[in-house]
């Protein structure tokens, strides 16, 4: 397991097939265990400014999956402004006021007259970056027009900038494909698709709405079709490669009624094919000593079947306890992933709240 930064820990414990918590230590952010079929993790952050889970549990079998944890989000990012400067041409486009320039999924309007502001917080680094122009029409029914791009290459980010790109050397696209996203009923939705390669280290965007363009590049490059529908209570998302064809997102089905419950500390869930489950909680554990809430955490990646149950476990030498089933109050966010975690990626989100000790999703 990993811990990706340097955060105070209050311990961190395993188990495996259901047996005795052992004490892990951690060196170089790795700590190592060995496992055969079901184990579990427990770890505790120490409290602190950008400590957003005090608690992380997980469970999964040894072939499917490791663990990584963050105790501090960063409080400050890497943040640039690119000043860009339009051709008065793209290929056949005049470039237009009203047209958007994008450099990953950050975006600056042309008004006229360069260059055009592009605020952007791109990882630091050699990098090559893809500086996007794209012409939305149709007001009530909108639609995009892909006009053209430029790569920089080699560009060695550091420090805020202004970092500039010029008037030559911008493309045309070479070709269009489709993008046809229908939302299910009652949820507002959005669909676009990025481009990337291995010399970027983020993708920027090359479509949206209706339509996407094609590049022309030396290499090899991926398009990356991401999708997201939303009503009060679900979020519907898939990242899917492309393959530079016409593309109709495939949205995972909402969380359905009786597919969640609580039994005191007894989590069943039920999604059909659900290879693995993300749960963030409010209400469930708090500290032994103050009584504080805190936050946590649960994956699930090992599933029996189309039904887990996982117990809630108190583990000792972290120094908290189950939350009183009789007067809690519960704050869930239930994510369920349907094809895993990776390139290709969907999921169902479902936010829950209830009081007391059971519920079942409605």
């Amino acid at each position: 397991m990993r811990q990706v930064d340097t955060g105070p820990l209050v311990g961190a414990y395993y188990r495996t097939g259901g047996g005795s918590w052992q004490a892990l230590s951690f060196s170089g952010g790795q700590a190592t265990f060995t496992a055969s079929g079901d184990y579990e993790v427990a770890v505790r952050c120490q409290a602190g400014p950008g400590v957003y889970t005090e608690v992380y549990l997980f469970k999964a079998t040894a072939s499917q999956a490791t663990f990584s944890f963050i105790c501090e989000i960063p409080r400050s990012v890497n943040s640039q402004t690119f000043e860009v400067t339009l051709p008065t041409t793209i290929g056949s486009y005049m470039v237009q006021s009203g047209d958007t320039v994008l450099i990953g999924p950050f975006s600056g309007g042309y008004t006229g007259s360069n260059p055009v502001s592009v605020n952007t917080q791109l990882p630091e680094g050699q990098q090559d970056v893809l500086v996007t122009v794209l012409r939305e029409t149709g007001g009530t029914a909108p639609s995009i027009t892909p006009i053209g791009y430029k790569l920089v290459t080699g560009l060695n980010v550091q420090g805020s900038g202004p970092f500039t790109v010029n008037a030559t050397d911008w493309h045309p696209f070479v070709a269009t494909r489709s993008i046809t996203f229908n939302p299910p009923s009652g949820y507002q939705g959005l669909a676009g698709v990025l481009f990337s390669n291995n010399n970027m280290k983020v993708a920027t965007y090359v479509g949206k709405i209706d339509r996407y363009g094609i590049l022309s590049l030396p290499g090899t490059g991926k398009y990356l079709g991401l999708a997201l529908a939303w009503d009060s209570s679900n979020q519907l998302f898939t990242l899917e490669e492309t393959g530079g064809n016409d593309w109709t997102p495939s949205l995972p089905s909402p969380w359905g009624a009786g597919q969640f419950s609580v039994n005191g500390d007894e989590l069943t869930l039920s999604y059909p094919g659900a290879p693995g489950y993300h749960i963030f909680a409010s209400g469930l554990l708090k500290d032994s000593t103050s009584g504080n809430d805190l936050r946590t955490q649960i994956t699930v990646v090992y599933s029996s079947g189309d039904t887990t149950t996982y117990t809630l476990p108190v583990v000792p030498g972290l120094n908290y306890a189950l939350a009183d089933p009789a007067t809690r109050v519960v704050n869930l966010t239930l994510t369920v992933f349907r094809n895993g975690i990776g390139q290709n990626v969907s999921w169902a989100q479902r936010n829950v709240s209830f009081t007391g000790s059971s519920y079942t999703l409605p």
